[in-house]
């Protein structure tokens, strides 16, 4: 058996070096119900064609923790509904990409893990069409950019977390269930949410000292408020954005953050507010159109009104 996959190992060392030679792209199959490993496949591209392109097809349920190091151009794809569990007891992400640039991620259910995947050390990384479930969802840090389009983040300690410097897109993603928020996002980080939604989750999106910007969607239905707008968070709402039904206020701002409601509806939430002004230099603008109750007082700086529109 050891002899049989040493020479499995061997040709498909030789196919991927000879697809790196004329700078085509390796297509590979790993069916982990045949207990064929992404690991291996993984490592072996690392070694013979890190600049990609590569595609990896998965098949099966998988389980491990995988680090994709240093490798471009990479495509890691299910047809057939693959999934990946964790096994590290929640200590490590399920998917970890470092130092990574045009790394997709399609297709898959990912279970459990201290973080489901990461991205980090300046990484670029794209998730279509995944269920991230049951773990710490979607990590991204160390100046990383993350594309996500059309997944369902659901049922773990925090939906997603964006920090030091990075940046998240975010597209027709549902935000479910999660315990803590839906999506945290930190100190310098740039988030952009299109028709996604956040639903059911302790705080629908908590931010701190960084900036936001929303087309449509929804958030609802969160314990707590739907919005938290931090240390001088700025958040802008385009496009029919809707926050309703929400446990506490629909947003709330504390210490000289800025909320722009050129398309929303902010009504419905269970406080009592649903655009609440705490006492510590908040700004907000045309919040009259949010339909909703408030506290806040905007100053009348026609310029600033203009600018808005």
């Amino acid at each position: 058996m050891k002899r049989r996959a040493s020479v499995s190992a061997f040709f498909l060392l030789v196919a991927i070096g000879a697809a790196s030679q004329y700078a085509q792209a390796a297509h590979l199959s790993v069916n982990c119900d045949k207990h064929e490993s992404i690991s291996k496949v993984l490592r072996l591209l690392a070694k013979t064609n890190p600049q990609g392109p590569n595609r990896v097809t998965v098949s099966g349920s998988c389980e491990g923790n995988l680090v994709i190091q240093s490798i471009d151009r990479l495509t890691l794809i299910t047809k057939t509904g693959a999934s990946i569990s964790d096994r590290s007891d929640g200590n490590l992400a399920v998917v970890d990409i470092e130092d990574s640039h045009s790394v997709t991620v399609q297709g898959f259910t990912i279970n459990g893990g201290g973080t489901g995947v990461s991205c980090g050390t300046a990484s670029v990384c794209y998730l279509t069409g995944n269920t991230i479930q049951d773990g710490g969802g979607v990590g991204v840090g160390g100046g990383s950019r993350a594309f996500l389009e059309s997944n369902v983040i659901q049922n773990g300690r925090r939906g997603s977390t964006v920090s030091d410097g990075s940046q998240m897109f975010s597209s027709n993603d549902v935000f479910q269930g999660n315990g803590g928020s839906g999506i945290a996002v930190g100190s310098g980080v740039y988030f952009e949410a299109s028709n996604s939604s956040f639903l059911n989750n302790g705080v629908g999106i908590l931010a701190a000292a960084s900036n936001l910007l929303l087309h449509g969607g929804t958030i609802s239905r969160s314990i707590g408020n739907g919005m938290t707008l931090l240390a001088g968070s700025i958040a802008v709402f385009r496009d029919g954005t809707t926050i309703t039904g929400n446990g506490g206020n629909g947003v709330h701002l504390e210490d000289a953050s800025f909320a722009g409601f050129q398309s929303a509806t902010v009504t419905g939430n269970l406080s009592g507010l649903d655009v609440d002004c705490a006492p510590q230099f908040t700004i907000t603008h045309f919040v009259a159109r949010t339909g909703g109750i408030t506290n806040c007082v905007e100053p009348a700086s026609a310029a600033l009104r203009e600018n808005m529109k």
